[in-house]
């Protein structure tokens, strides 16, 4: 692993070569297993991370016990990226703390710890790269603000729109072809639901025709119709 893994991250995308070995060399790598946790909620704020492979579940746990997953984050997207500029004072005087869970999900999830003091340090020293950077934070924004509007609506829709965004996430040549890598549960708490409506509404897209399920993989048999659905 090099500085070369952080070119396909969005936020850095438009850096130069030098600036990526820089952020490089004041960052931590680490291997975790499916299960093992990055941190918990209320941990002392180091930094945030890249996921260079595998898939970390961002969660938080409510009063009554449960999860609510917030969201998944794939190779080279980011987490904990939003705390270093919204609460930069805080985490300057070591006063602000992890406002969830992150877990890795699959094995062998590799992700890079950018520590925040020196992180500072740079945006400091060149504010060039601030600048560059805002750009990919405004999107990250946009991003967020979809997520909320996907949260309104019905599961048949959220659920619609998963399966479509994973097609095209996974691409390949058979891209109507999904493999679900995280549990059912997780993905019912992804869509703000119950695993019970979750396994209704598989159910009721299979009696209608549109997919074909076979353990963790869901065949698309009707593309076109669950993308009415999803755009719904």
């Amino acid at each position: 692993m090099d500085s070369s893994v952080l070119r396909n991250v969005s936020m850095f995308s438009v850096l130069n070569d030098k600036e990526l070995s820089k952020i490089y060399s004041f960052s931590t790598p680490k291997s975790l297993d499916k299960g093992e946790m990055v941190f918990f909620e209320t941990e002392p704020y180091l930094g945030f991370y890249v996921v260079v492979e595998g898939c970390i579940k961002i969660f938080k746990i409510k009063g009554d016990g449960r999860e609510q997953i917030i969201h998944f984050v794939h190779p080279y997207g980011t987490f904990a990226e939003v705390p270093m500029f919204e609460q930069y004072e805080k985490i300057l005087n070591d006063q602000f703390t992890y406002p969830a869970n992150a877990m890795a999900t699959e094995k062998d999830t590799k992700v890079l710890l950018i520590r925040s003091g020196l992180f500072y340090e740079l945006l400091r020293k060149n504010h060039e790269i601030s600048l560059k950077m805002l750009g990919a934070l405004s999107k990250r924004l946009r991003h967020l603000n979809n997520y909320i509007e996907t949260r309104m609506k019905d599961i048949p829709h959220r659920l619609a729109e998963f399966l479509v965004q994973e097609c095209r996430r996974s691409g390949g040549s058979d891209i109507h072809k999904v493999e679900i890598e995280i549990t059912k549960h997780d993905l019912a708490s992804y869509l703000g639901t119950i695993d019970e409506t979750l396994s209704r509404t598989f159910k009721k897209f299979q009696d209608d025709g549109l997919i074909q399920m076979k353990g963790k993989f869901v065949t698309i048999t009707d593309i076109k119709k669950l993308l009415r659905i999803a755009e719904e």
